[in-house]
């Protein structure tokens, strides 16, 4: 497009000087790029004002449906770990459930080692806290099973308590 509008103002350039009107020819040259600057901007602007056909508006869709889909589909594939081996639960949950218990009482276990392990056995007791101890991992164990999806939720249950 910009090539017809170029090669009609050459044209008319031409035709003015052998016309011998050379002063309006000079104009004519000065309002050629002017005018071809205009164009431009016309087209660039209504360009920009069209829905480009390109995008699929239906793979951006991050509403709240997509994420509590999202959400959803973690908490699942976490749980389906609670019945997995010791070294699925070391690796997955145990820093999920320790980072919760160190939010929810404040103690650092890089801080004070002894609070942090007192408070955790006071409330979890001995047998679940072993399951949340960050100190207590084994992750190469892969033979023995994880302890299951009832001790996930019953460290769950205790931690909501807080």
């Amino acid at each position: 497009m910009g090539t017809v509008i170029g090669a009609v103002a050459v044209v008319v350039l031409v035709e003015l000087i052998t016309f011998g009107k050379a002063r309006d020819a000079m104009l004519i040259l000065a309002g050629v790029p002017v005018a071809l600057a205009l164009l431009q901007l016309i087209w660039s602007l209504r360009a920009r004002s069209t829905p480009s056909q390109d995008i699929d508006t239906d793979e951006i869709e991050n509403g709240p449906a997509e994420m509590l889909y999202h959400w959803h589909a973690r908490a699942e594939m976490l749980a389906d770990r609670a019945d997995g081996s010791r070294a699925d639960w070391d690796r997955h949950l145990r820093p999920l459930l320790a980072k919760e218990f160190e939010l929810s009482t404040g103690l650092r276990v890089s801080k004070n080692r002894r609070a942090t392990e007192t408070a955790g056995m006071l409330q979890f007791g001995p047998e679940l806290w072993r399951w949340v101890d960050p100190a207590n991992s084994a992750l190469r164990d892969q033979t023995t099973p994880a302890p299951g999806r009832a001790v996930l939720d019953e460290i769950l249950r205790r931690l909501q308590r807080m």
